[in-house]
Parts: structure tokens; C-alpha cells; sequence
């Protein structure tokens, strides 16, 4: 994809990841969240530039050989360009090379756009959480062998 760079967040970035959530999340993350997103070794965040500008990232928490992914989230204005399903790619591969056999994540029933996302990367769905989002918002589970 033309204009699109994917790397590994770095601190400097926090402020923008901080305001993606803050138009899309329910519940933002709090800086000192982001930090250990970023610094921790069993934690890897990525983020998606286009323009000079954060627009896409993707967090996830790894143990032992599995990894469960927390957030992806893109920028409102960018939604639709595929930088989610670049950025879900290179984390897989990622995963892959730090020997991450099984992903797993969580999304809102109703969440048409990411469920076709992670259906496309090849996530099943495995059970549900009832009212995990909050009265009437249930979790999907997914998960991925890789």
C-alpha cells in the first residue's frame, strides 16, 4: 500500500494513539496504560503512519505462545483504506517470528466492520461473553492458529 508506513510505536506516539481511542473507545486507555503498552517486552504495539500521521494502531499482550490482541483502531477520517488489515498483518507476522502460536481477541457483537476484518485475517469464532460491553453488548470470541 502506497504512503503507508507500519513500525513499532514508540513513546513519542502515545498522544496520538490517546486521541484514535478517544473518538472510538468507550473506556480510553490512561497514558501510564500506553507506556507498558510500549515498553514492556511481552507487550508489542503497532501503529500505522500515512500523511506523517499516526492514523491506525494495534495492541496486543503476548504469553508463553499465545498472544491476545487489546485494541485496533483507525483514525475515523482514514476508515476503509485497508491500514487496519495491513497493520493485522504485520502483527501476525510479528507473532509468528516471536514463535506465538494462537491469538486470541474479543469484539463487540455488533461490530460488523471488525468482525468482517478479523473474519478475513482468519479468526473463528469460538463462544461469547454476555453483556461484556456493557447491557446488551456481547463479545465475540475469536481466535487464530498461526
Amino acid at each position: 500500500m502506497t504512503g503507508l508506513l507500519i513500525r513499532e510505536a514508540l513513546p513519542e506516539d502515545i498522544d496520538s494513539i490517546m486521541e484514535l481511542e478517544k473518538g472510538s473507545i468507550v473506556h480510553p486507555w490512561a497514558r501510564s496504560e500506553f507506556e507498558d503498552l510500549i515498553s514492556n517486552s511481552n507487550k508489542l504495539c503497532l501503529v500505522a503512519e500515512s500523511d506523517e500521521k499516526v492514523v491506525c494502531y494495534i495492541g496486543a499482550e503476548t504469553v508463553l505462545d499465545e498472544c491476545n490482541i487489546g485494541n485496533i483502531v483507525t483514525d475515523k477520517v482514514y476508515r476503509g483504506r485497508g491500514f487496519a488489515t495491513e497493520l493485522m498483518s504485520a502483527l501476525m507476522d510479528e507473532l509468528t517470528k516471536r514463535g506465538i502460536a494462537k491469538v486470541f481477541l474479543e469484539v463487540e457483537h455488533d461490530n460488523v466492520p471488525a468482525l468482517a476484518l478479523y473474519e478475513k485475517q482468519g479468526f473463528e469464532r469460538y463462544g461469547q461473553r454476555r453483556g461484556y460491553y456493557g447491557p446488551g453488548k456481547d463479545a465475540v470470541l475469536m481466535c487464530k492458529d498461526l
